[in-house]
């Protein structure tokens, strides 16, 4: 029997936190009916958990490279653990609506500690030739997490109470992060970003594009999937055990077609692909606000099998607009932008337009948003192939 390739474990161990830390980020979504009913908030005023917890995400990216050039890696993934456990906990027995708000805020900020290093982290304790199949098996977390939460949550509803969820995610954190702390990991340190270099991007023309499309292309994930929830609940009658069965059912299909996006990339090339996706999504998340019963849930399971093929085009793309040094800055640099607006600022408003009594033309306004994705790639195609060539 062939054995595993040394620092196998730590890959298992890394995929597990990462796994909790995007279930403890998405999770709101499918306990947003509870927590509106529970906090008598409005849609709008609850969905804007989402925004505060992207800010304290933001802001953690942001600083992620400051805290592992001194503490290492292996202890800045501890923290976001450990914290990420504190917060929860702190949620978790939290009533009142400022706490639950500076508690999100600091979630978002503990979650967002985790990604720089767990993947620097990955591809040094793993040969060259090993480092597609390492992030393969790391990023089934977060297609994992996309299935299990609403299962997850829709089990505490039954049970009439979020905040054990919130304890249960504490323990299960906490319990990670002490195994992390007993390992022989090596603790490698990061690299904080400088200013001239961060400059440098900031004055490239596709910089601005891929942060605009990046923006799109989590809005039509995390964003549409932190709103859909509540909205199949207030808008179209269903019950939340309902809604959170579909919202899972629907990502299932998500484990294989990211793979095809890869596959259409290599095609056809990342701009085109980006711009055809942004445009098929857009009009998808759009019939979510004008269908009903069959033609909704037919929407609702095509939405998400689409979307996620824009990110192995997308960071493809990035490739087009820096050198290998400098990709991971980019990176960092990129996706807190982009995940503000797309996961954040988006499901926000469309919680807004809810409570005016348009949360359907919150939908439609959403896919047109996409949909202008393709126009903005085939504008600026020639920005990319100018750089590639």
């Amino acid at each position: 029997m062939k054995r595993l390739p040394k620092g196998t474990h730590i890959l298992l161990l890394l995929t597990g936190i990462f796994y909790l830390n995007f279930v403890s980020r998405i999770v709101l979504s499918p306990l947003l009916p509870q927590i509106k009913r529970d906090l008598s908030l409005s849609t709008g005023r609850v969905s804007g958990l989402f925004l505060f917890l992207s800010i304290g995400y933001f802001s953690a990216q942001i600083a992620s490279g400051f805290l592992s050039s001194r503490i290492g890696h292996k202890w800045t993934i501890f923290l976001s653990a450990f914290l990420s456990a504190c917060f929860l906990a702190v949620l978790g027995i939290s009533y009142s609506i400022p706490l639950i708000i500076i508690s999100v805020i600091l979630l978002g900020v503990s979650t967002g500690l985790y990604l720089p290093s767990g993947i620097a982290t990955i591809t040094s304790i793993f040969k060259k030739d090993f480092w597609g199949r390492a992030v393969s098996v790391h990023e089934i977390a977060p297609n994992l997490a996309f299935i299990t939460a609403p299962l997850i949550a829709s089990f505490f509803i039954e049970k009439g109470n979020w905040h054990f969820l919130m304890l249960a995610l504490a323990v299960l954190n906490l319990f990670l992060a002490t195994l992390l702390s007993r390992t022989k990991m090596e603790n490698l340190k990061g690299t904080a970003p400088g200013l001239s270099s961060c400059m440098v991007f900031l004055k490239k023309k596709g910089f601005w594009v891929m942060l605009i499309l990046f923006g799109l292309g989590i809005t039509s994930t995390i964003g549409i999937y932190n709103i859909l929830p509540i909205y199949l609940v207030q808008e179209h009658g269903f019950s939340e055990i309902e809604a959170n069965y579909l919202v899972s059912l629907s990502r299932v299909a998500t484990l294989f077609t990211a793979v095809i996006g890869g596959m259409l990339t290599d095609r056809f090339g990342a701009i085109r692909v980006i711009g055809g996706v942004l445009l098929i999504t857009g009009l998808i998340t759009g019939a979510l606000g004008i269908t009903e019963g069959l033609f909704l849930k037919i929407a609702v399971f095509s939405q998400p099998v689409l979307a996620v093929c824009f990110f192995p085009a997308a960071f493809s793309a990035i490739s087009f607009i820096s050198n290998e040094k400098d990709r991971n800055l980019l990176v960092s640099m990129i996706i807190p932008f982009a995940f503000v607006i797309g996961a954040g600022v988006m499901p926000t408003i469309i919680g807004w337009m809810a409570d005016y009594g348009h949360f359907r033309l919150g939908f439609v306004i959403a896919g047109a948003f996409l949909s202008s994705g393709f126009l903005i790639a085939l504008v600026n195609k020639k920005t990319f192939l100018k750089v590639n060539s």
